[in-house]
């Protein structure tokens, strides 16, 4: 039996080490590249073609969600498994049409690791059980969040924050490291996404959800 490929992706480089320690403890399981952002997640993706890409959610430039969303137009075969600590509703659901297979929380331990590679290489779809309550919890409910309708990603709701708050492009990209480009780029998917066409939309936006004072 051939080795699973598999492509990690985490903005931390003390995450990336102890994910890639425990996933080398699996049997039949080859790291075959480390991505420290989304941008370069995606180019070794398209290199190296991997069976299983693990993503972080929130990293610079490139988030996993709008990563995930490029990979799957070249390998909509793929597998993608979600690692994030992130395990809000709007977040989950995001990645989740944005086309993974899998989320799990960062608190994991190595079985549920290897049961949730299992499942997405099995071509099923798993999220880890705290996931699966809070869903189960708000359906019942009938709770919904206030931006669970636009799906923000981590990095867009930061950035709706600071361009509500007055913050200028070129403040926005020093304070994040980021390029002033990538930052009109989320700026122009804020926009559309929550059907504004400026900043004092987005303001407006922001302080009637509360995401500024």
């Amino acid at each position: 039996m051939s080795a699973i490929r598999l492509l990690l992706a985490d903005d931390q480089l003390l995450v990336r080490a102890g994910i890639r320690a425990l996933v080398q403890t699996l049997p039949d399981c080859l790291v075959v590249a480390e991505c420290a952002d989304g941008q370069d997640a995606l180019t070794r993706a398209r290199e190296l073609l991997p069976d299983v890409a693990l993503l972080d959610i929130d990293m610079p430039g490139l988030s996993g969600i709008d990563t995930m969303r490029q990979i799957r137009e070249f390998a909509p075969e793929m597998k993608i498994l979600v690692l994030s600590g992130i395990d809000r509703r709007e977040v989950v659901e995001a990645a989740l049409a944005a086309g993974c297979n899998g989320y799990l929380l960062k608190d994991f331990v190595l079985a549920e690791l290897q049961l949730a590679l299992g499942t997405v290489l099995q071509g099923g779809n798993y999220l880890s059980p705290k996931i699966q309550q809070q869903l189960i919890e708000q359906i019942r409910s009938g709770h919904d969040d206030a931006l669970a309708d636009q799906a923000l990603t981590p990095r867009q709701e930061q950035i709706l924050r600071l361009v509500a708050s007055g913050r200028t492009t070129k403040e926005i990209a020093r304070d994040l490291d980021i390029s002033p480009k990538t930052v009109e780029f989320h700026r122009a998917q804020l926009m559309e996404r929550l059907g504004v066409r400026d900043v004092a939309g987005m303001t407006r936006y922001a302080m009637q959800h509360g995401l500024v004072s």
